[in-house]
C-alpha cells in the first residue's frame, strides 16, 4: 500500500519534486480457498449448495474458478454439471453456488460427485476439492415369481421373477421348489438356489427341470417359493409351474370269454386299460340277449366299473343259469359305454355258453299189425329229452322174413324234430294177400342223427305183419286106371290156394 508526502510553501527555496510516495510493503501470506464436502437430505433436493470460504480477510478482490466432475453420480441423470467464478470482494469471507440434483426412483447407494477449485486469483489454495454426496431417498423394489404354463416335455422351463422397479443394487434372492399335485423325481426334479439380479436388471429366470412320462394325467403344479432377500422385499414369493399333460387317454377293452359249461355260478369277463392312467377311470357295463337270453340262461348284469389311478384291469361277474336242455352253444354280450377319462377301443364281449348237456336218445318202438289188411303199420320214434336243437334223422325198411314189395311197400326218409318236439311217426303201406303164411317181418332203422344219438338197444324196430288167411283145403281126387297094368298109381292130394306155411296131412 503507499501514501505519499507532500511538499509545499518554501522558504528561501524552489521545490523540483513536490510528492515522495511512501509504499508499506505487506508482509502478510495470501489468504487460502477451500470448498467443504456436503450431503443431500435426501434425492428430492432441488439444489445441494456449495460454499468456499477463505481462510482470512483480504483487501483484495480474490477469484478463483469450480466446476463439477462424475463420481459415482453421473451428470444428466443424478445431478446437472455446474461450472463458473466466485468473486470475494474485499471483506467477504465466503461465497456458494448451487448444483441441481436430479431426483429418480431407482434404489441405489447414495452416490457422490466431485467439485473442483481451480485459477485462483489473490489467494491460494488450502482445499480445492470437495465431496458432495446425493443421498439415495427410494425404497427397494419388490420382487414377484410369475405363474407358468408347460408341456410335459422333458427339459427345463423358467418361471420369471421380477423386480417392481430397477435398482443400481446388487439383488438376490433364494428359490425352492416343492410338490403341489406334481411329485419330485416322477414329474419334475426338485431344486434349490439363488438368482442375482444385476444392476439396472429387472427380471430373472428361475429354472425347473421337468421329467416326461407316458401316464394319462391331471395337469399336474409344482410350488415354487422365493425366500432371503436381499436389497429387495418379496411381494408375490410363490410361482405355480403347471405341467399340461400331453398323454392319450388309455382305451378300454372287453375280451371274449368261453364258459366251459352250464353249471350255475358266476362267470367274469375282463376288462382291460390299454395303459395305467393317473386319473380315475370309469365306464358302464350291461349285458344283452344273443341266442341266450336272460332269466334262461344268464342273470342280466349292468353297472359302473372303475379304475382307480394305477388299475388296469377290471372284471364283469355274470350268473349263469343251469338247465338239463341240449342245446347249441349259446352266446350273449357285454356291452362297455360312457367312459369317463379313456376312449373305448372294444365296446363288446362275446359271451359263450358251452352246452354240457348229453344230446337227446332216438328209439324207434317196434310195433305189430292186427292183421295183414291194415293200409299202414305205424312207428313211433321217440326223443329221451327236450332240445332246442332242430334233431334230424334218416329212416329206412329192410327185409326180414316180409319181403318188400310183396308184403309191404319199401320205405325210406328224414325226419325233423324241431325245438320242443318229442315223438314222430313213420308210417309203412302194408300190402295184403291171400296166402295162408307165418306172421312176418320187417325192420324199420333210424341212420345218421343230426343233434342226437340213436339208442343203442332201441334204434331198430321190427315191424310184425299178422296174417290174417284161412288155412286152405286139401281136397284128394279120385283116380281111374285104363288098364290093370302093374304100377304106382298117383291120386292127387290138391290145395284150395298155395300156402307159405308147410303143409303135412297123412
Amino acid at each position: 500500500e503507499t501514501f505519499t508526502i507532500g511538499l509545499s510553501n518554501p522558504v528561501n527555496a524552489s521545490i523540483s519534486v513536490a510528492t515522495g510516495t511512501m509504499t508499506i510493503t505487506d508482509d502478510e501470506g495470501l489468504v487460502n480457498l477451500s470448498i467443504a464436502d456436503e450431503t443431500t437430505a435426501d434425492e428430492t433436493a432441488s439444489n445441494l449448495t456449495a460454499t468456499v470460504t477463505l481462510s482470512g480477510t483480504s483487501s483484495q478482490v480474490v477469484t478463483v474458478n469450480y466446476a463439477t466432475s462424475d463420481g459415482a453420480a453421473t451428470a444428466g441423470s443424478d445431478y446437472t454439471s455446474t461450472s463458473g467464478s466466485l468473486t470475494f470482494n474485499p471483506g467477504d469471507l465466503t461465497q456458494t453456488f448451487t448444483i441441481p440434483i436430479l431426483s429418480d426412483s431407482v434404489d441405489e447407494n447414495n452416490e457422490t460427485f466431485i467439485v473442483t477449485l481451480s485459477s485462483p486469483s489473490n489467494a491460494g489454495l488450502s482445499s480445492s476439492t470437495a465431496t458432495m454426496t446425493i443421498t439415495d431417498d427410494d425404497a427397494a423394489p419388490t420382487v414377484s415369481l410369475g405363474d407358468l404354463t408347460s408341456a410335459e416335455v422333458a427339459g427345463t422351463v423358467n418361471l420369471v421373477a421380477t423386480l417392481s422397479a430397477a435398482s443400481e443394487k446388487p439383488i438376490t434372492v433364494d428359490y425352492a421348489t416343492s410338490d403341489g399335485t406334481a411329485t419330485a423325481g416322477s414329474d419334475y426334479t426338485s431344486g434349490s438356489g439363488t438368482i442375482t439380479f444385476a444392476p439396472g436388471s429387472t427380471s430373472e429366470n428361475v429354472p425347473v427341470s421337468v421329467i416326461a412320462d407316458t401316464t394319462d394325467e391331471a395337469n399336474e403344479t409344482v410350488t415354487v417359493t422365493l425366500s432371503n432377500p436381499t436389497n429387495v422385499t418379496l411381494n408375490d414369493a410363490i410361482g405355480e409351474l403347471t405341467i399340461t399333460d400331453d398323454d392319450s387317454a388309455p382305451s378300454i377293452s372287453i375280451a371274449d370269454v368261453t364258459i366251459p359249461d352250464e353249471t350255475a355260478v358266476a362267470r367274469t369277463a375282463t376288462v382291460s386299460l390299454s395303459a395305467a392312467s393317473a386319473k380315475t377311470v370309469a365306464v358302464d357295463f350291461a349285458t344283452a340277449d344273443g341266442t341266450a337270453t336272460a332269466t334262461n340262461d344268464y342273470s342280466s348284469a349292468s353297472g359302473t366299473l372303475t379304475f382307480n389311478p394305477g388299475v388296469t384291469s377290471q372284471t364283469v361277474s355274470v350268473t349263469i343259469i343251469q338247465d338239463s336242455i341240449d342245446e347249441p352253444d349259446e352266446t350273449f354280450t357285454i356291452g362297455l359305454s360312457n367312459p369317463v377319462n379313456a376312449s373305448i377301443s372294444v365296446a363288446t364281449g362275446v359271451m359263450t355258453i358251452t352246452d354240457d348237456e348229453s344230446a337227446p336218445v332216438l328209439s324207434i318202438s317196434d310195433n305189430t299189425t292186427i292183421d295183414e289188411t291194415a293200409s299202414n303199420l305205424t312207428a313211433t320214434v321217440t326223443l329221451s329229452g327236450t332240445s332246442t336243437n332242430s334233431v334230424v334223422v334218416n329212416f329206412a325198411t329192410s327185409d326180414g322174413t316180409a319181403t318188400a314189395g310183396n308184403d309191404y311197400a319199401t320205405v325210406n326218409g328224414t325226419l325233423t324234430f324241431s325245438p320242443g318236439d318229442s315223438v314222430k311217426t313213420i308210417n309203412v303201406p302194408i300190402l295184403a294177400d291171400s296166402v295162408d303164411e307165418f306172421d312176418e317181418t320187417f325192420t324199420l332203422s333210424l341212420l345218421s342223427p343230426t343233434n342226437a344219438v340213436i339208442s343203442s338197444t332201441s334204434g331198430i324196430a321190427t315191424m310184425t305183419i299178422t296174417d290174417d288167411d284161412s288155412l286152405p283145403t286139401v281136397s284128394l281126387g279120385d283116380f281111374v286106371t285104363s288098364n290093370e297094368a302093374v304100377g304106382t298109381p298117383n291120386l292127387v292130394a290138391t290145395l284150395s290156394a298155395a300156402s307159405e306155411k308147410p303143409i303135412t296131412v297123412d
